[in-house]
């Protein structure tokens, strides 16, 4: 693959990852549940350091390395999680549902692409977490483990009345 053509598909990667940041952004100070949050707070984490490897690869290449700033994609994803998180827990993971499916197609083609080894190896781990964030959002829609968590605060805080 051509040094330019792959900057800019690194490149379209690592803006990918800043426009998630903003939707966890949007969807965790939107979202009281503890679990939730800690949980997203995590992936979160993960796209930073995406955002942080891809750059290093990118000014390897000789490319300007992406802020970590949403396009306007971005903005209208984060604005999208924020209207629909105001609903609830539950509304929010739905939107990051979507978001994380958009992510992970974005990964997947990126995979079909022919890297270096270096990079290839970097966007299968990235493409991983992308997998592993995806499944518990997933998971955690079909079980609604904040509503264990309210349910023992309820009952924990009838004990010490």
């Amino acid at each position: 693959m051509e040094v330019k053509s792959e900057v800019v598909k690194l490149r379209s990667l690592a803006q990918l990852d800043a426009d998630a940041v903003g939707t966890y952004d949007a969807a965790i100070s939107r979202i009281a549940a503890p679990l939730v949050r800690e949980r997203l707070n995590d992936f979160r984490v993960d796209h930073l350091r995406h955002i942080q490897d891809l750059n290093l690869l990118i000014e390897r290449f000789g490319g300007e390395p992406v802020a970590l700033s949403p396009d306007l994609k971005g903005a209208a994803m984060k604005g999208l999680t924020a209207v629909t998180s105001m609903m609830g827990t539950e509304a929010a993971l739905v939107a990051m549902l979507g978001n994380e499916e958009f992510t992970n197609r974005a990964y997947d083609l990126a995979l079909q692409f022919d890297w270096s080894p270096e990079v290839a190896q970097l966007i299968q781990k990235n493409r991983e977490d992308e997998r592993r964030h995806l499944t518990w959002i997933r998971d955690a829609i079909r079980a609604r483990p904040w509503l264990r968590e309210q349910a023992s605060a309820a009952e924990g805080s009838e004990i010490t009345t």
